[in-house]
């Protein structure tokens, strides 16, 4: 539970929210963080369809055609729980329309529109896997709202193995295309990724840690995410791209 929380972790149900038994500014900060990480699922398995159409590899092809699967059902979770609230898809993403075009969705929209062949997979595996178990893991779990927290779980059962393929697939992707392509890719792609985890000492991140929606602010998420890639990216001798120290992050 985050230090100074006003609700532990599932301690709210949708009949509480439902019954208006919270006050009227937990529901607008929760029906906008799952509409938030219910567009992340979607534009992440919309990459993945993309990927999965571009590649040649049959292996690569497989996992991202598995990828695609879990992904959209887990974007169907998500929206499930804000129809459970009374918010249909097409209102949740009309409301995230300017969260769709910030800083901090550059990667899942750049993934989703753009991202072509084995680079676009590996980068879309590190840029939004990675950082997304890191956000589920450690934010979404212990959520307040009850209903969030046991998506989350489920949510993380199901996509391990998306992160173990994200650590081989990098020392893989550097000995069949060369550290030269796998660095130039992760110097387009990295600051996408920190920025994923949205701005420091916003907000609405303040609203969602008081109550008990998440659990870390947005820059201790990200550096944890700098320190495992960082370890990653040592054991097969490619160099961590250096990024400036403010948000939105770009490379120096």
């Amino acid at each position: 539970m985050a230090r100074g929380a006003q609700f532990g972790p599932r301690r709210v149900a949708a009949e509480d929210v439902l019954g208006r038994r919270v006050e009227p500014h937990y529901i607008k900060v929760l029906l906008r963080l799952l509409g938030a990480h219910a567009l992340a699922e979607k534009l992440t398995a919309e990459g993945y369809r993309r990927t999965a159409a571009s590649v040649s590899d049959p292996d690569l092809r497989r996992i991202a055609e598995k990828n695609l699967a879990e992904e959209r059902k887990h974007a169907a979770l998500i929206y499930g729980l804000l129809a459970e609230l009374g918010v249909s898809e097409q209102s949740a993403d009309r409301a995230s329309i300017v969260l769709r075009r910030a800083p901090s969705f550059q990667a899942p929209r750049y993934f989703a529109e753009h991202a072509q062949g084995e680079l676009g997979l590996l980068m879309g595996s590190v840029s939004l896997d990675m950082t997304g178990l890191i956000m589920i893991g450690v934010n979404y779990r212990d959520s307040s709202y009850a209903p969030h927290a046991r998506a989350a779980e489920l949510i993380l059962e199901e996509e391990a193995d998306h992160d173990e393929f994200g650590a081989s697939a990098l020392r893989d992707a550097v000995e069949r295309l060369g550290a030269d392509a796998v660095g130039a890719a992760l110097r387009q792609w990295l600051p996408w990724a920190v920025n994923f985890f949205g701005p420091p000492g916003s907000g609405f991140t303040f609203d969602c840690i008081r109550y008990g929606l998440k659990q870390k602010d947005n820059d201790e998420l990200a550096g944890l995410f700098l320190s495992m890639l960082e370890r990653r990216l040592n054991l097969i001798g490619l160099e961590m791209p250096r990024l400036s120290q403010t948000y939105p992050h770009t490379i120096l």
